[in-house]
C-alpha cells in the first residue's frame, strides 16, 4: 500500500466538485470561528476537536486517498456534539447563536459522513 503525501489532500479536494469543496471549507471555517470566543471552556474543546479530527482525515487520506472513508474523520464529532448541546443553556448571546450554527452543521455533516462511510463499506464488500 502506498502512503500518501497529506497535505496533497487538498490538491485532491480541488479537484472535487465545487460545493464539495465549499461544504469542506464552510466546516473549517465554523470551526475555526471558535477563535472569536477564546474565553470560553467550549472554544477550546471545540478547536482540539477540530484539530485532531483534521489529523484523523490527514491519516485516512494518506491511506486511502480521497475517498468516502474520510467520514470516519469526524468521529470525534460523535462525542464533541453533545457536549456543545449541553452547553447551550449556559450560553448567551454571539456564543449561543455561535454554538446552534455548530451544532447544525456538525449534525448535517455527521449524517452525510455516516451515509459515505456506509457506502464505502458496502461497496467494498460487493
Amino acid at each position: 500500500m502506498d502512503i500518501r503525501n497529506p497535505l496533497l489532500f487538498f490538491v485532491d479536494l480541488a479537484r472535487q466538485p465545487l460545493w464539495v469543496s465549499l461544504w469542506v471549507a464552510l466546516l473549517a471555517l465554523a470551526n475555526m470561528a471558535c477563535l472569536l470566543f477564546w474565553p470560553a471552556l467550549v472554544a477550546k474543546v471545540i478547536l482540539i476537536i477540530f484539530l485532531l479530527s483534521a489529523l484523523m482525515m490527514m491519516a485516512l487520506y494518506s491511506y486511502y486517498g480521497f475517498e468516502k472513508i474520510l467520514g470516519l474523520g469526524h468521529v470525534f464529532w460523535v462525542f464533541l456534539l453533545p457536549y456543545i448541546i449541553l452547553q447551550l443553556p449556559h450560553a448567551d448571546g454571539g456564543l449561543l447563536w455561535y454554538l446552534v450554527a455548530l451544532s447544525t452543521l456538525l449534525t448535517l455533516s455527521l449524517v452525510l459522513d455516516t451515509i459515505d462511510v456506509w457506502k464505502y463499506f458496502h461497496d467494498r464488500r460487493t
